[in-house]
């Protein structure tokens, strides 16, 4: 039985001989720069990779960041562009900085606290081959919109609710790390995770129609936003009670059945990794990015351990910036030694349900 690494608060580092390489992006939320490069102690990093925002949803905090970065260690970071709204060429640009970087690397700090959900995915995805140790590390700020008291308020506006913390879709996005072609023109199961934006999902519906939809709830650990795994439900309600009751069942007290945290990311990939096992044999299994930042890790775990999930990522079209910009609360992390080991691993016993040491386990929403 395969023991997943913990997500725990994050290390302090010290200084010493390791190579270490940091990827990030200059987001427009605090947490962004106020996060894990502010906690860290002085020249703990070697080599620095972050993203650049074209058509920025918000203002890049590049200045912040960099000055954080020096204090690490790194004075000219290594910038890689990403146009929000056609990152079509993103993996072919991430691969190419990342061959010269990680032959250099002992160890990969990935903070995905300012970064999409694609680059998530792909980030994760390229980094197979790295035989060091990876650190993917998470910022939590102190609050997430919308509060209890506007969703309570406009909950019979979906069309208001919708804007936290997007609204729309614009496009949907395929890269080859994430594709798949095996089994097309068979029927498809179509794995989604609700939010606040419904239109995620609905703009997906529009461009195929699957045999299935099994939608995925959040359950937040702080006990303070367990009202939002109700209101994520709620929002999809329609497509939960009638356009695909059959696939997605309701629990006694009338919550949805498939549920995963969306701090603990091995309840994820064991969600992925069961519907897998009960319909991947007979038809085609693609998943949608709309879940949660760690929801996404896991999701970029279960896409490595079951080569043949087609993954495909709808780009909101606008993001909702009050009350996104909040200090950071904690700093976490996920640590794995030997990553390449890790994943090939992970290949190997994807038949079982993954098992996680619960001991430590963090609130985060």
């Amino acid at each position: 039985m395969m023991t997943l690494p913990q997500v725990l608060d994050a290390e302090k580092l010290e200084t010493d001989e390791k190579r270490r390489l940091f990827i990030g992006a200059y987001g427009f939320e605090k947490r962004s720069f106020g996060g894990w490069v502010n906690y860290q102690n002085k020249g703990v990093l070697s080599y620095a990779l972050v993203f650049k925002y074209e058509h920025p949803k918000g203002r890049n905090r590049i200045k912040e960041l960099r000055m954080a970065l020096k204090r690490l260690g790194v004075a000219l970071p290594v910038n890689v562009c990403y146009d929000t709204i056609a990152p079509h060429n993103i993996e072919d640009k991430i691969y190419a900085k990342l061959i010269e970087l990680l032959s250099k690397t002992d160890e990969v700090i990935l903070d995905i606290s300012g970064m999409t959900k694609l680059l998530i995915l792909i980030c994760i995805c390229k980094l197979e081959e790295f035989h060091g140790t990876v650190r993917i590390v998470y910022s939590e700020p102190n609050n997430y919109p919308p509060t209890k008291e506007d969703y309570e308020k406009n909950k019979g506006k979906m069309e208001i609710l919708a804007k936290y913390p997007s609204s729309g879709s614009e496009s949907i996005i395929r890269t080859r790390c994430l594709s798949s072609i095996r089994m097309q023109g068979q029927p498809v199961t179509l794995i989604a995770f609700t939010s606040f934006n419904e239109q995620l999902i609905r703009h997906m519906l529009g461009t195929i129609s699957p045999h299935r939809l099994i939608l995925i709830n959040g359950r937040p650990p702080r006990e303070e936003y367990s009202w939002r795994e109700h209101a994520t439900q709620e929002i999809h309600k329609k497509l939960i009670m009638e356009d695909y009751q059959a696939d997605n069942p309701l629990d006694k007290t009338g919550k949805l059945v498939h549920v995963t945290s969306t701090l603990e990311y091995s309840e994820t990939i064991n969600k992925i990794n069961a519907i897998y096992k009960q319909f991947g044999m007979h038809e085609r299994i693609m998943c949608i990015a709309t879940g949660s930042k760690m929801q996404t890790v896991g999701l970029a775990f279960s896409k490595i351990a079951h080569p043949d999930i087609h993954v495909e990522y709808p780009t909101p079209d606008s993001y909702y910036e009050k009350g996104l910009d909040a200090e950071v609360r904690k700093v976490y992390e996920i640590k794995i030694p030997y990553f390449s080991k890790f994943l090939e691993e992970l290949k190997n016993v994807q038949e079982e349900v993954l098992q996680i040491d619960t001991d430590k386990y963090q609130d985060v929403v």
